[in-house]
């Protein structure tokens, strides 16, 4: 085909295939004998791929790197990139309803005012900002993607000798290496959640999809979120029949309301303190009215036992996940917590299933 087919057959003006073609996107043959563009249909697909992507705002730079692992047939790269740029859209969209809710707030105070309210309608546009800020500050400090791959056998790791006491007697729990307090807050939730018989369910940064997977088990349709593409990966082939998204909880790339239950294992302790409460509405966001929310993790009792917290998670090497870390700020106080949840939520029950190890369990 020559460029006016080309444009004619695909809807798009010879102007900016001719633009596609000068940022190395496309590289039609050219006729030795008038010079004219000739056009394959493997051209055509191309540019329908080029086409496809700008219309979901891919910028022109990750469009020339997804080409490039097309054409290298890298599937899972170009699906990566997908799902990345899905994820952006995600926090796009999350952050316009922001402003949104801000400028309707800046109209009602307007409105209530027979002089502009300056001062008001600018902390209205901070406190937007802050938000926006707060959803792009997220930093894994944990290295997901390259623990991946032996996560699930980290999680298993734990002395032989620290199972038993003498021959016999078994220790209680909370003294159990972190594999049995990692198992038993997952079927924890599960027994909170299962006998509910509901239909569809969201993990929220599911790792290898161990939480997921047994939900799955027990009935209910799973969802699943993690930041992580290699741990998405690794879910994807233990759980082949739950739905997976690249994203993370500060914008959860779901539409509102989508689920009747919410579950969270062994992940807020990565959240800053503004970050958590962020976090938190998003999981209510995305949850039906009457949806259940059920969170397990190592959370500081009160503020003032922060230091208690810390000694005892430095010192119990054996019970300690190995996706924790010793900086004190970014886990969760569970008397803040609970708080927040009675003011926002009902029927709020709380256990203490291990040292630090809560469940927190409420219904939106």
């Amino acid at each position: 085909m020559l460029i006016n087919e080309i444009s004619r057959k695909l809807g798009i003006t010879a102007r900016a295939i001719r633009f596609y073609e000068q940022k190395g996107l496309l590289m039609p043959t050219k006729q030795k004998e008038n010079g004219y563009r000739t056009y394959t249909e493997q051209d055509a697909w191309r540019l329908q791929t080029i086409i496809s992507l700008r219309e979901v705002g891919m910028t022109l730079e990750d469009i020339r790197l997804t080409l490039a692992q097309t054409d290298l047939n890298r599937q899972e790269e170009v699906l990566g990139a997908l799902q990345m740029h899905r994820s952006l859209l995600f926090q796009q969209w999350t952050e316009i309803k922001q402003m949104i809710g801000t400028m309707d707030q800046m109209i009602q105070a307007a409105q209530a005012s027979e002089q502009l309210p300056t001062e008001l309608l600018y902390e209205l546009a901070q406190h937007n900002k802050e938000l926006r800020d707060l959803r792009t500050s997220w930093r894994d400090h944990w290295g997901f993607d390259q623990k991946a791959p032996h996560f699930d056998e980290l999680l298993q790791t734990a002395p032989p000798d620290v199972r038993q006491i003498g021959d016999s007697q078994v220790m209680p729990i909370r003294n159990h290496p972190s594999s049995i307090i990692y198992e038993a807050a997952l079927a924890k939730i599960v027994e909170l959640v299962a006998p509910f018989h509901l239909s569809k369910g969201l993990d929220v940064g599911t790792g290898t999809g161990n939480l997921a997977g047994k939900l799955q088990q027990s009935g209910m349709a799973m969802s699943a979120i993690d930041q992580s593409q290699q741990m998405l990966k690794l879910c994807a082939a233990k759980n082949a029949e739950i739905e997976l998204k690249l994203g993370n909880v500060l914008a959860i790339p779901f539409m509102d309301g989508e689920f009747d239950a919410v579950v969270c294992s062994f992940a807020l302790h990565h959240l800053t303190e503004p970050q958590r409460e962020l976090a938190w509405n998003e999981m209510l966001r995305v949850m039906k009215p009457g949806g259940i929310i059920c969170l397990a993790d190592y959370m500081i009792k009160d503020p003032d036992k922060k230091d208690v917290f810390l000694t005892r998670l430095i010192n119990s090497q054996t019970t300690k996940l190995p996706m924790m870390h010793e900086q004190i700020e970014l886990y969760t106080v569970h008397s803040q917590l609970l708080a927040w949840l009675q003011c926002r939520t009902s029927q709020v029950t709380t256990e203490e299933i291990a040292d630090d190890v809560y469940v927190i369990y409420a219904q939106k």
